[in-house]
């Protein structure tokens, strides 16, 4: 009797350790103004408040990041472009879905800018034909560099150069291109470092897309809500925390930008923010429309909907 009651706790001792095992979840990240509800969710203790343990993961493309996702080597991706779900569904569909976004509900975006040397004499979007023009590297940044200034100018006189994020400011200091379109910190180092100015802010409201712009997606890969779903739900908690925190208390948020995406303070405490927006807030028809300006740019071979990626609790 002894000996089967001590085979017995033997063995639930290790299907206990097991179970505790499988209680981690593998969070995703990039280092951007976008991640900041993971990071927040981390410093303030929201996943263990959902009784989650949660291994942060950082990333340094938005490719590396969603291939993680759609593979499940991550359980969930929080956050990268939403362009990049976007490619993700199109090649291989049904591999994740999305519970939070971050971007915009109305025409302005607050983070894309254009940017031009400080001594040129560039006034207005039509100034770029013949000139060199930085984007991120990337079928969709270039789509929709070409979107907006085809709103103002021909995009097809434009000469684009795909540039790393770290290297953009250093090349129009150097004058290997004469401006570049990307999102902010971008601009805002220009100008403080003295080597640019703004040509214009917010150039995406030229789009016209009154339901907002969906720039960022934190998604669940579709392993991780088959077999862990009610984990899923309190990872989504503790992310809709997150954001309420942001939203109350915005100064102590930023300063966890410092540590987990390496801005300087002054970047930091100023940089603009876009909204990050719970799924029973999202405009599904204006990611839609969004979707539809750049595959008619090109930057997708064959459409797909883009309001069926969204996860319901």
């Amino acid at each position: 009797m002894m000996k089967r009651l001590v085979v017995a706790l033997s063995l639930t001792a290790v299907l206990s350790g097991e179970a505790f095992a499988q209680e981690v979840v593998k969070v995703g990240y990039l280092p951007l103004v976008m991640s900041l509800p993971t990071f927040v969710a981390q410093e303030k203790g929201f996943f263990a408040q959902e009784g989650l343990k949660v291994k942060l993961i950082p990333f340094q493309s938005g490719t590396l990041i969603i291939d993680a996702l759609v593979t499940g080597r991550i359980d969930a991706n929080c956050g990268s472009a939403i362009t990049g779900h976007w490619f993700a569904e199109q090649n291989v569909s049904g591999r994740f879905k999305i519970f939070l976004i971050y971007g915009s509900k109305g025409l302005r975006d607050n983070t894309f800018v254009v940017v031009v040397r400080k001594d040129s004499p560039m006034k207005d979007l039509q100034d770029l034909e013949g000139r060199r023009v930085g984007t991120f590297p990337g079928a969709t940044s270039l789509a929709l560099a070409k979107a907006v200034i085809r709103k103002k100018a021909d995009p097809e006189r434009v000469i684009f150069t795909e540039i790393s994020p770290p290297n953009m400011v250093p090349a129009l200091g150097a004058g290997q291109i004469d401006a570049f379109f990307t999102p902010e910190p971008s601009g805002m180092i220009a100008v403080a470092k003295g080597v640019g100015r703004y040509l214009m802010k917010s150039p995406l409201s030229l789009l016209r897309l009154r339901k907002g712009i969906p720039g960022g997606a934190f998604s669940f890969s579709a392993s991780f809500l088959k077999r862990r779903p009610e984990e899923a739900r309190r990872l989504c908690s503790a992310y809709y925390k997150a954001v309420e925190f942001i939203k109350a208390d915005e100064r102590e948020a930023r300063t966890f930008l410092i540590k987990y995406a390496r801005l300087p303070e002054p970047v930091a405490m100023r940089i603009p923010f876009e909204m990050w927006l719970k799924v029973e807030e999202i405009d599904k028809e204006g990611g839609q429309e969004y979707f539809e300006v750049l595959y008619k740019e090109g930057a997708y071979r064959k459409r797909i909907d883009t309001r069926s990626l969204y996860y319901e609790m």
